[in-house]
């Protein structure tokens, strides 16, 4: 876990040193590292595998047909 120096909150680290998630302190009663690591894994775990495509934009144009 990393604390975050210009706002409140968390930021919990896994495997790869480039995935971070955000944890805000409204998110936990709890302020321990442990409550907080857990709830960072959680959070990674959903997005993860509750990912759900909002928006798509193509602004690709059709070729001429020949």
């Amino acid at each position: 876990m990393v604390d975050v120096q210009d706002a409140e909150g968390w930021v919990v680290t896994g495997h790869h040193d480039d995935v971070l998630t955000y944890v805000g302190p409204e998110e936990s009663e709890d302020p321990g590292q442990l409550a907080v690591g857990l709830l960072g894994r959680s959070k990674r775990h959903r997005d993860g595998t509750e990912l759900r495509v909002v928006h798509v934009e193509d602004r690709r144009t059709v070729a001429d047909p020949a």
